[in-house]
């Protein structure tokens, strides 16, 4: 039973809009598109675990959390799928690349060589498990249970080999992952009840607290006036639309949609944070009515301080509304 899905992620979504709104001369592009590249890279990984996943046949109940952010003690920990069952948590740490990986015991390092024969030094799988290990274990111990969980590095790329394997930790080829699931519950016993284990996975859920990002355009010093303004059509996803008679019209497919804006404005929540401005939005809009503009921030935000025409508003995450474009960014 999966009890939390795996949603949009928040990087990719930012990194999505920016990619589409900076022009290829702008000084930060190169970096934004590799970035951009990896995220989905990682993103598309992840849901062919999903895929996977919804294969196995288990004999007991169990349950799965997706994209999980945690604080547990001074450990934040960011977690890619974590099973509860009542043998046994498994986390798994997905990777999604090419190339061959070495793990280096000695220096508690990673990295890999590429298609062309070049080292990467990269994060390490097998410490991120460690953190997490000890992170669920913790929060284990602190509902009265020992620390049982374990992990594994699920390599979803077939053109990824292990050249010196992680000393801890078990890399599993994503086409035997449901294979090693099942044999880990035909080789292990109970550890936890079946109402205790949903008990301990959904009291981990409430944990899951995910970190305010800051704008992307800052973390990747873009100027503001290198950022292409303008409404993002939700068919054919070009920006701009045009405003005509109550409804946002798409001058390139012809689609009309009534509150196209409510997407954009959470693509100026990622690329310049939750805080807005009415002058702003209307800018960001390319849209020439004040009043409009602050019809849909009064009704869309929450208004903070400042008079009317010059009003401070917080935009609320909903990353529903970018649905459509990632899904489309994501099959190119």
């Amino acid at each position: 039973m999966i009890i939390k899905p795996r949603g949009i992620p928040r990087k990719l979504a930012a990194l999505a809009s920016l990619v589409s709104r900076l022009p290829d001369s702008a000084a930060s592009m190169q970096k934004v598109k590799s970035d951009y590249k990896m995220s989905r890279a990682g993103f598309a990984g992840e849901l062919k675990v999903d895929k996977f996943l919804e294969e196995l046949e288990l004999q007991r109940p169990h349950y799965i959390i997706h994209d999980l952010d945690i604080k547990i003690g001074t450990k934040k920990v960011q977690i890619d799928t974590i099973l509860f069952h009542p043998n046994f948590i498994l986390l798994m740490e997905i990777k999604n690349m090419r190339g061959e990986f070495y793990f280096d015991p000695k220096n508690r390092q990673f990295f890999r060589v590429n298609d062309n024969g070049k080292k990467e030094g990269m994060r390490n799988p097998e410490a991120q498990v460690n953190r997490a290990i000890k992170a669920i274990n913790t929060f284990l111990c602190s509902k009265g249970y020992d620390g049982v969980a374990e992990g594994i590095i699920v390599l979803v790329s077939r053109a990824g080999i292990v050249m010196n394997a992680p000393e801890r930790w078990k890399t599993i080829p994503l086409d035997s992952l449901t294979e090693f699931i099942e044999a880990l519950e035909r080789q292990t016993s109970s550890v936890f009840t079946d109402d205790i284990c949903k008990k301990l996975a959904l009291s981990l859920l409430d944990e899951d607290r995910s970190e305010a990002m800051s704008g992307l355009t800052t973390y990747y010093a873009v100027s503001e006036k290198d950022v292409i303004r303008g409404v993002r059509c939700p068919e054919c996803h070009q920006i701009p639309m045009e405003r005509k008679h109550s409804r946002w019209s798409c001058t390139r497919c012809g689609a009309e949609c009534r509150n196209a804006h409510l997407g954009s404005l959470q693509e100026y929540r990622l690329l310049f944070g939750p805080e807005i401005t009415s002058r702003h939005a209307k800018e960001f809009f390319q849209n020439e009515s004040m009043n409009f503009t602050i019809r849909v921030l009064n009704k869309s935000a929450v208004p903070k301080a400042g008079k009317v025409r010059y009003r401070l508003f917080h935009i609320s995450e909903k990353l529903t509304y970018l649905e459509g474009f990632v899904n489309k960014e994501m099959k190119q």
